[in-house]
């Protein structure tokens, strides 16, 4: 939408010509989610399927990573439409088997600011959404949150905040009625009526009593076993990271009609990640106490939640996520529930030049640009979108584009690379881009460093491919390569005598 917009301002004549998205192969993408959706709705209708299990391994997600560029996002926007709507499914895309009504919930995780309040825009938004969709109370959390609310946000309404937040929406008012609305409930169903509109702490301690008395419709109403030690929780950032079991509970006692199964996108996972993880287990956490929900992660890098090194971090690792986040070797990984999303074949490059504009119908980028592009974006489609928005502003100075203009590379495309490296890691990726091929010793003598560690780190990430059956297993993508060389714009770019100097390190390392 964006690049439409910038289109549509870059001429004085808004009907010059056609700017249309140009979405492009990825059906293979589709074909995973599909089969792995199937599977999840199969294995959630089983009648053995009990969502208060919580020592099953976890299957109820499927991980894409890749460059930054690459066009996750977009895959994951194309997802959530064609779970919306059979008519916004891309034509390539083949119709699904499955039946059951589905509730896609699209989240960008870019736009984290804080742990606390970014997990509390998680959770709202899925509530959202299922307000929505239900337009009913989900009565064990809603009551949870609103005893959450009343003790972290006092004096703010809720739909104060999610208008101050931006998650104002045209459910956005019905939120704090549903809230209110299952508070009624459970009083009226346990026999309270006097608590109704009452103090949300006065409520939850009559609810704790009632539920450890075992009252028969209290555990009609609150059957998870687990609802009475989670009232009784300090209702903290801890304890709200655990209500999603109450949310995937209430899901799965909803009656026929309702029934629904809802699909959260994460999008932007990579902006999740710090040094100790802390908002990083809170989603995992969510993954893992909402069995019945599926989730599609989209990131850079591939899910670490197998890795046993990552116990004390994350909650649950090692054969917990096995089956959904496999850890190195690649190929295994690619067996299981995490995808490298490649680059586009020259023929899909084309074809998205093609489209993406046109003036009467026809392409008005002509096929001996569009052949310089696709030759120097080696298949990436950030490298395209830049290539466009670099056509129409040659355009708009009143000079014809040519071949020759696009024989470059964008400052653009290595910021976005670049931007959640470690110094040492952007010391690294320069100091590679003089290789054609490297294994972790030639990388770490190449950049002068004295432990191997940032290369190691390094070649965990999609922008670095592995053939490992090669003398040096590594190599950097191809354009990131180019624009690494090409630098003349970052801040930390080298001199030729930083250039110089890596070059005789890697002939000293090659020598030896």
């Amino acid at each position: 939408m964006a690049d439409n917009l910038r289109a549509l301002f870059s001429s004085n004549d808004p009907s010059a010509f056609d700017v249309s998205e140009a979405f492009t192969d990825r059906n293979s993408q589709w074909v995973l989610v599909a089969a792995a959706l199937e599977e999840h709705l199969r294995r959630v209708a089983d009648g053995a399927f009990d969502v208060e299990d919580l020592e099953a391994p976890r299957t109820n997600l499927i991980v894409f990573h890749g460059v930054g560029g690459v066009g996750k996002s977009t895959l994951l926007r194309k997802i959530e439409a064609a779970l919306s709507a059979a008519e916004q499914r891309p034509n390539q895309w083949g119709a699904p088997t499955w039946t059951q009504r589905l509730q896609p919930i699209r989240i960008d995780l870019a736009r984290s600011a804080s742990t606390g309040s970014d997990f509390e825009r998680v959770i709202l938004t899925i509530r959202l959404a299922l307000a929505g969709a239900l337009g009913r109370t989900l009565p064990s959390f809603d009551v949870a949150l609103r005893y959450y609310w009343e003790h972290v946000h006092p004096g703010e309404p809720l739909d104060e905040y999610v208008r101050r937040t931006g998650l104002a929406g045209r459910f956005a008012n019905m939120l704090p009625q549903q809230l209110q609305a299952g508070v009624g409930e459970v009083a009226a169903a346990l026999q309270l009526p006097g608590l109704v509109g009452s103090a949300a702490g006065q409520l939850t301690s009559a609810l704790v009593q009632a539920l450890r008395e075992r009252q028969e419709r209290a555990q009609a109403l609150a059957g998870a076993t687990r609802t009475a030690a989670l009232l009784e929780a300090t209702p903290d950032l801890e304890a709200l990271s655990y209500y999603p079991h109450l949310l995937a509970w209430d899901i799965g006692r909803l009656p026929t009609k309702k029934r629904l199964t809802p699909v959260v996108l994460l999008d932007t996972f990579e902006d999740t990640g710090d040094r100790h993880r802390d908002f990083e287990r809170l989603l995992q956490r969510l993954v893992w106490l909402m069995p019945n929900v599926f989730f599609v992660i989209g990131g850079r890098s591939r899910l670490p939640w197998a890795d046993p090194a990552l116990h004390g971090q994350l909650d649950w690792t090692g054969l917990a996520f096995s089956s959904a986040a496999v850890p190195r070797p690649r190929a295994a990984a690619q067996a299981g529930r995490q995808h490298l999303i490649g680059d586009l074949s020259p023929e899909d490059c084309d074809d998205h030049l093609a489209r993406r504009l046109t003036l009467d119908g026809r392409p008005l980028i002509g096929a001996d640009i569009r052949a310089a592009i696709t030759d120097r974006s080696h298949g990436l489609p950030l490298h395209l979108d830049l290539a466009v928005s670099r056509f129409l502003e040659i355009r708009r100075t009143g000079r014809t584009p040519t071949p020759a203009d696009f024989d470059c590379t964008f400052p653009a495309l290595l910021a976005r690379t670049i931007s959640d490296l470690t110094p040492d890691e952007r010391h690294l990726l320069r100091s590679i881009a003089l290789l054609d091929a490297f294994d972790l010793d030639l990388a770490t003598r190449t950049a002068g460093l004295t432990h191997q560690a940032p290369a190691r780190r390094l070649i965990e990430r999609p922008l670095v491919n592995e053939n490992p059956y090669a003398l040096w297993p590594y190599h950097l993508h191809r354009a990131i390569r180019s624009a690494v060389r090409d630098d003349e714009h970052s801040d930390d770019r080298w001199t030729p005598a930083d250039w110089d100097q890596a070059a005789t390190r890697a002939l000293a390392a090659l020598g030896d």
